[in-house]
């Protein structure tokens, strides 16, 4: 876990790398952060529309701010995921030229959708709030929990990253995968009020914690939306899979670290 302390060591070398990634998503842009909502409030519209105007089967009070409050996890992990497989092959010259923590450059990257999920979090939180009194003695658990969603996005980063570097097929195969993933996470739809899950109750449980980030949303939205603390089970996970991301990451990179240079 050595490899995480390097963000305490060299401070001064990842708010740089954050400054830059942070400044080169919103560079030359009109709305800055305020794109951040674009693309939720886009796919909150057409989910609302198909699911509960169009098809009546979502069922679930304050739909919009269902979908909100998946979104925003959905789109921080995959955010993170999608730009930090490419954060060291697009400092290829820095990698091979200077000897130094290569594993900031992937979390830089995560720390500028943190930004993002901050931003995002906090507005849906004060919706939230405000439209759903059940929330407003949940919603500090959201914290805790948002410590462990860093901390799977963190360790997976680095794991693409530094496979992206050796192999560039990766990159491609994780933008393939990313798609169908999405559908099978419950962002605009509830796991238990599916059709059929009744008859395919192994199916259910498979897709419920077979998929990593399907306890996250869960767990999250549980105190941001529902009014409800996560059970046991769902916080014994989402601490599991944030902590052995983290030492996936950490094994990885380990390994990998010294053939980046000769790759790039």
């Amino acid at each position: 876990m050595t490899l995480y302390v390097d963000l305490l060591r060299y401070p001064d070398l990842f708010g740089n790398l954050f400054r830059r990634e942070l400044n080169a998503r919103y560079k030359g842009s009109l709305l800055g952060v305020g794109w951040t909502f674009v693309n939720p409030l886009v796919l909150m519209g057409v989910y609302t529309l198909v699911f509960s105007v169009l098809w009546r089967s979502a069922g679930i009070p304050h739909y919009p701010l269902f979908i909100l409050s998946g979104l925003t996890i959905w789109i921080f992990f995959s955010g993170s995921l999608q730009m930090s497989s490419a954060s060291i092959v697009a400092h290829a010259n820095l990698v091979k030229q200077v000897r130094f923590p290569r594993q900031l450059l992937p979390l830089a990257v995560v720390g500028s959708n943190l930004v993002t999920y901050l931003v995002m979090l906090l507005v849906v939180a004060v919706v939230n709030f405000a439209v759903i009194p059940a929330t407003r003695t949940t919603m500090w658990a959201v914290i805790p929990l948002s410590v462990s969603l860093v901390a799977l996005a963190s360790g997976l980063s680095i794991v693409f990253a530094a496979l992206s570097a050796l192999f560039r097929d990766v990159e491609h195969l994780l933008l393939t995968v990313l798609l169908p993933w999405f559908f099978l996470t419950p962002v605009f739809y509830d796991l238990s009020t599916l059709p059929g899950v009744q008859d395919h109750h192994v199916l259910m449980e498979i897709l419920r914690w077979g998929n990593v980030v399907t306890p996250f949303v869960e767990a999250i939205r549980r105190p941001l939306f529902y009014g409800q603390y996560p059970s046991l089970g769902e916080v014994a996970y989402v601490v599991g899979a944030g902590a052995g991301a983290l030492l996936l990451g950490a094994f990885v990179f380990r390994r990998l670290d010294d053939q980046l240079a000769v790759e790039l």
